[in-house]
């Protein structure tokens, strides 16, 4: 038949294809926007609250354990590192009411971009910082304990900075894909 497309032109017709972005009105921009801000405010806050469980544990170790006193204080330090660095760079920015769609759009969009930046950077603000406290941790141990609970212990550090970093990873292509959908968004025809 004459009309028909070759196979192998398929995929190329497919990909070059014009696509009709969506157009989103204000008001649901606004509440797609308070729902990421409220799922900010949520992570924020369980951070906050393993924070304090990391500061009275390793306080109470920084008493009760004096061979562990380095150690413990550079957790400490890293602990309150991170808080600080999650309330300055990672607080929830709400959209303030007298914006117009297009400048709601792009503050939306800044928002998006900066959360992602912050969980793709997980290595420098959030896992770093605990790292001369752990290796101090794990050198105590090792003298304290052996060498079998020295390993178990790297070993499970090694898996929770694994599995931080591999869940922002993700979190991070998520809002990838979001500021994508808003690129197609800003877009659209007047």
């Amino acid at each position: 038949m004459e009309n028909e497309v070759p196979p192998d032109n398929l995929k190329d017709l497919w990909q070059n294809q014009n696509v009709e972005p969506i157009v989103m009105s204000l008001e649901e921009l606004r509440r797609k926007a308070a729902e990421f801000q409220k799922r900010i405010r949520h992570r924020n806050l369980r951070e906050y609250v393993a924070s304090g469980v990391v500061l009275v544990a390793f306080s109470y170790y920084l008493w009760r354990f004096p061979a562990m006193r380095l150690a413990c204080s550079l957790i400490l330090a890293g602990t309150l590192y991170v808080m600080y660095q999650l309330h300055t760079k990672g607080a929830a920015k709400v959209v303030p009411e007298s914006l117009a769609l297009d400048t709601c759009l792009a503050f939306h969009q800044r928002e998006l971009e900066r959360q992602r930046d912050l969980s793709r950077d997980i290595w420098k603000w959030y896992l770093l910082p605990f790292v001369p406290g752990l290796i101090a941790f794990v050198a105590a141990m090792l003298q304290s304990t052996g060498w079998i609970r020295g390993l178990l212990s790297i070993l499970f550090c090694a898996a929770v900075f694994y599995f931080g970093w591999r869940l922002n990873k993700r979190a991070a292509d998520k809002l990838q894909r979001q500021i994508d959908e808003l690129n197609l968004q800003s877009r659209r025809p007047e």
